[in-house]
């Protein structure tokens, strides 16, 4: 069963330390929350339970659900976007962050100006600008996006194995 898109990943084992990847999109009900699950399916896949995977947005509003059109493109990959509430990136310690995945070059100015350390920030599929806004967008942009973010938690996951 996948990890829920509500919650982190399995606790860590005693012996390894936690680390802690933050997706970050606009309102955190499409992109980031999509990036989340698919990297939490992605690591438990690659074995690794000492990661803990949480989203949030940069404008997002406190506990909206997941968009209609990203809870659909999840769940034709067998994923549950239903537990998952948006949460603003500065309702959260970002300190504790060990990785912040963007979704574009402004979150990652936007999260710089917020103290998080350049060496912790990240833009996804940046060799094509990012991950451009499927908000409003039909089924189509959805679905294109979620294969952007499969590649991109396929990658990421690879890249954390090698730590």
């Amino acid at each position: 069963m996948p990890a829920s898109p509500g919650s982190s990943t399995s606790p860590a084992s005693p012996t390894s330390p936690v680390q802690r990847i933050l997706c970050v999109c606009t309102g955190n009900t499409c992109r980031s929350p999509m990036l989340a699950t698919l990297l939490r399916q992605a690591l438990v896949q690659a074995g690794r339970k000492d990661l803990v995977v949480d989203s949030a947005g940069t404008a997002a509003g406190p506990g909206d659900h997941a968009s209609p059109e990203a809870a659909s493109a999840m769940a034709r990959r067998g994923l549950d976007l239903a537990p998952h509430r948006s949460r603003n990136v500065l309702d959260l310690d970002l300190s504790t962050y060990d990785q912040v995945w963007c979704m574009t070059g402004n979150h990652s100015a936007f999260m710089r100006a917020h103290g998080v350390p350049a060496a912790k920030l990240n833009v996804v599929a940046v060799e094509r600008g990012g991950v451009p806004d499927p908000f409003g967008g039909g089924l189509a942009e959805y679905e294109a996006c979620a294969l952007v973010l499969e590649d991109a938690a396929r990658r990421i996951a690879e890249r954390v194995g090698k730590r």
